[in-house]
Protein backbone atom coordinates (compact mmCIF):
# COMPACT_ATOMS: atom_id res chain seq x y z
CA UNK A 1 0.00 0.00 0.00
CA UNK A 2 2.94 2.19 -0.20
CA UNK A 3 2.11 3.03 -3.91
CA UNK A 4 -0.65 5.72 -3.52
CA UNK A 5 1.63 7.38 -1.23
CA UNK A 6 4.05 7.99 -3.84
CA UNK A 7 1.60 9.21 -5.85
CA UNK A 8 0.65 11.75 -3.89
CA UNK A 9 4.16 12.71 -3.89
CA UNK A 10 4.58 13.91 -7.31
CA UNK A 11 1.39 15.82 -7.36
CA UNK A 12 1.74 19.27 -8.38
CA UNK A 13 1.56 21.68 -5.66
CA UNK A 14 -0.02 25.11 -6.87
CA UNK A 15 0.68 27.91 -3.92
CA UNK A 16 -1.49 30.71 -4.05
CA UNK A 17 -0.01 33.37 -6.22
CA UNK A 18 0.56 36.72 -4.25
CA UNK A 19 0.71 39.60 -6.32
CA UNK A 20 2.34 42.95 -5.23
CA UNK A 21 0.79 45.82 -5.38
CA UNK A 22 2.61 48.26 -8.03
CA UNK A 23 2.78 51.95 -7.09
CA UNK A 24 1.74 53.54 -10.55
CA UNK A 25 -1.14 51.55 -10.62
CA UNK A 26 -2.20 53.12 -6.94
CA UNK A 27 -1.16 56.63 -8.20
CA UNK A 28 -3.07 56.26 -11.49
CA UNK A 29 -5.87 55.16 -9.67
CA UNK A 30 -5.37 58.38 -7.35
CA UNK A 31 -4.66 60.36 -10.30
CA UNK A 32 -8.00 59.60 -12.14
CA UNK A 33 -10.02 59.93 -9.06
CA UNK A 34 -8.86 62.99 -8.66
CA UNK A 35 -9.53 64.15 -11.91
CA UNK A 36 -12.97 62.66 -12.27
CA UNK A 37 -13.38 64.68 -8.60
CA UNK A 38 -12.56 67.82 -10.25
CA UNK A 39 -14.41 68.02 -13.37
CA UNK A 40 -17.78 67.20 -11.31
CA UNK A 41 -17.35 69.86 -8.69
CA UNK A 42 -18.52 72.79 -11.24
CA UNK A 43 -20.59 70.18 -12.69
CA UNK A 44 -22.44 69.67 -9.43
CA UNK A 45 -22.31 73.48 -8.63
CA UNK A 46 -23.89 74.25 -11.47
CA UNK A 47 -26.69 72.05 -11.00
CA UNK A 48 -27.46 73.40 -7.23
CA UNK A 49 -27.57 76.61 -8.69
CA UNK A 50 -29.76 76.08 -11.27
CA UNK A 51 -32.10 74.06 -8.76
CA UNK A 52 -31.99 76.98 -6.34
CA UNK A 53 -32.99 79.19 -10.06
CA UNK A 54 -36.29 76.73 -10.58
CA UNK A 55 -37.30 76.67 -6.96
CA UNK A 56 -37.13 80.24 -6.57
CA UNK A 57 -39.29 80.73 -10.30
CA UNK A 58 -41.72 78.55 -8.47
CA UNK A 59 -42.18 80.42 -5.40
CA UNK A 60 -42.08 83.99 -7.91
CA UNK A 61 -45.14 82.34 -9.82
CA UNK A 62 -46.54 81.31 -6.97
CA UNK A 63 -46.37 84.65 -5.18
CA UNK A 64 -47.80 86.17 -8.37
CA UNK A 65 -50.99 83.48 -8.66
CA UNK A 66 -51.99 84.53 -4.80
CA UNK A 67 -51.08 88.38 -5.93
CA UNK A 68 -53.72 87.56 -8.82
CA UNK A 69 -56.56 86.31 -5.90
CA UNK A 70 -56.04 89.13 -3.57
CA UNK A 71 -56.58 91.34 -6.01
CA UNK A 72 -59.90 89.71 -7.11
CA UNK A 73 -60.73 89.32 -3.52
CA UNK A 74 -60.46 92.80 -3.31
CA UNK A 75 -61.77 93.41 -6.33
CA UNK A 76 -65.38 91.70 -4.92
CA UNK A 77 -65.13 92.79 -1.71
CA UNK A 78 -65.11 96.59 -3.02
CA UNK A 79 -68.52 95.72 -4.81
CA UNK A 80 -69.90 93.86 -2.21
CA UNK A 81 -69.17 97.24 0.18
CA UNK A 82 -70.71 98.90 -2.69
CA UNK A 83 -73.59 97.33 -3.12
CA UNK A 84 -74.51 97.39 0.67
CA UNK A 85 -73.74 101.17 1.17
CA UNK A 86 -76.39 102.19 -0.91
CA UNK A 87 -78.87 103.81 0.70
CA UNK A 88 -82.01 102.07 -0.55
CA UNK A 89 -80.24 98.99 1.21
CA UNK A 90 -79.09 100.96 4.47
CA UNK A 91 -82.82 102.38 4.80
CA UNK A 92 -84.08 98.77 4.24
CA UNK A 93 -81.82 97.01 6.95
CA UNK A 94 -82.47 100.28 9.45
CA UNK A 95 -86.87 99.21 9.07
CA UNK A 96 -86.73 96.02 8.55
CA UNK A 97 -83.67 94.50 10.89
CA UNK A 98 -82.94 97.30 13.01
CA UNK A 99 -86.50 98.11 13.88
CA UNK A 100 -86.01 102.14 13.32
CA UNK A 101 -88.51 104.49 12.19
CA UNK A 102 -88.47 107.30 9.44
CA UNK A 103 -88.05 110.79 11.57
CA UNK A 104 -90.75 113.00 12.23
CA UNK A 105 -89.82 116.64 10.64
CA UNK A 106 -89.72 117.88 14.32
CA UNK A 107 -86.99 115.20 14.53
CA UNK A 108 -84.82 116.71 11.75
CA UNK A 109 -81.93 118.94 13.10
CA UNK A 110 -79.99 120.38 10.07
CA UNK A 111 -76.03 121.03 10.52
CA UNK A 112 -74.51 123.76 9.01
CA UNK A 113 -70.97 123.39 7.99
CA UNK A 114 -68.12 125.65 9.79
CA UNK A 115 -65.80 125.10 7.08
CA UNK A 116 -64.48 128.43 5.10
CA UNK A 117 -66.69 128.95 1.69
CA UNK A 118 -69.74 126.79 2.99
CA UNK A 119 -71.76 129.30 4.66
CA UNK A 120 -71.74 130.64 8.42
CA UNK A 121 -70.97 128.35 11.94
CA UNK A 122 -74.24 127.79 13.49
CA UNK A 123 -74.49 129.60 16.81
CA UNK A 124 -76.96 127.75 18.15
CA UNK A 125 -76.09 125.22 21.90
CA UNK A 126 -76.28 121.34 21.26
CA UNK A 127 -79.94 120.07 21.53
CA UNK A 128 -81.67 123.31 20.58
CA UNK A 129 -83.71 123.12 17.37
CA UNK A 130 -85.28 125.57 14.79
CA UNK A 131 -88.77 126.79 15.63
CA UNK A 132 -91.28 125.10 13.19
CA UNK A 133 -93.08 128.01 10.90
Amino acid sequence: MTVPAQADSRRWRNVTVVREGDPRRVRWVLILFAGILAAAVPVAAYLVQQMQYVEARYQIEDLRGRLQRLEETERYLRIERATLETLPRVEEYALGELGLAHPTPRQVVVVRSSAPGRGTASSRALGEFPSPR
